[in-house]
């Protein structure tokens, strides 16, 4: 698969391609990063040449990592969960290539994510920090593999914390009071699970305060960076259909959902 926070090469995404393609086509989902982008364009070229019709969507959901007005250099993270979900929905409901692309571009342009960390990754091999921050602060807008965030300030009360991560997504999707989102607080590795719940109290208690129905929250390690601490806050606004692929049961190693409504209307 390559080396750590490295892309695949194109090589085992052509043969991850050859073994589930079933005639339908394939719909490959990443985010945006120049190696993914370079080795997933290289593999569904030489997926066309076999035959293989490849689609792509590239999530760009870190407002951190760019101003919205260009929201397309931004990198893809832990907001992937939400469109692998959609469009894994889609497929299952026999949903032609086209039709799965389109959906999970929706879902991509209505996701938005933003993280911070206490503490760097530590690679492995050297078991060095990726990056130093000091002991009473917290590095706002880290990446996934590692990255630095984009400002570091005094660490802050949890729900400060969650406060500062809401309050600029919010500032960018705009939503209005009656709008329904999908939540997740994710850690990034080495954040524990009654932490990220302290955290989700909080932008739950802020959502409804502002009239915003969370229909669902999902809380848990689902798109971490090795041992960092921290926590990243994704929301998706949702229309009747992403609901309706959001709600529809899967069965996987790293997500089971039956299907039942788990949120607040």
């Amino acid at each position: 698969m390559g080396n750590i926070f490295a892309a695949p090469p194109p090589d085992p995404i052509l043969a991850a391609s050859r073994a589930v393609h079933g005639d339908a086509g394939l719909l490959y989902i990443y985010g945006n990063f120049s190696g993914d982008v370079m080795n997933f364009d290289m593999a569904a070229e030489m997926a066309a040449a076999e035959g293989i019709r490849v689609r792509q969507v590239v999530t760009t959901d870190d407002i951190a990592s760019s101003p919205p007005d260009a929201r397309g250099s931004r990198r893809g993270v832990a907001g992937n969960v939400f469109v692998f979900k959609i469009a894994g929905a889609a497929a299952d409901l026999n949903a032609s290539l086209e039709a799965c692309e389109i959906v999970a571009r929706r879902a991509a342009d209505c996701t938005y994510t933003m993280g911070l960390a206490l503490e760097p990754v530590r690679l492995p091999d050297t078991r060095q920090p990726s990056y130093e921050v000091g002991p009473d602060e917290m590095e706002i807008g880290v990446g996934i593999h590692g990255e630095p965030g984009v400002m570091r300030q005094k660490i802050v009360k949890a729900d400060d914390a969650a406060d500062l991560l809401l309050d600029r997504i919010l500032s960018e999707m705009a939503p209005v009071r009656g709008d329904r989102v999908a939540l997740l607080i994710n850690s990034l590795g080495g954040t524990q699970t009654m932490e990220l719940y302290i955290l989700a109290r909080r932008v739950r208690q802020r959502l409804k305060a502002h009239g915003i129905g969370v229909h669902r929250t999902f809380v848990g390690p689902y798109f971490t960076s090795l041992d960092m601490k921290g926590v990243s806050l994704s929301l998706m606004k949702l229309d009747d259909e992403l609901i309706t692929l959001l709600d529809h049961p899967c069965h996987t190693p790293a997500l089971t959902e039956l299907g039942e409504q788990k949120g607040e209307k």
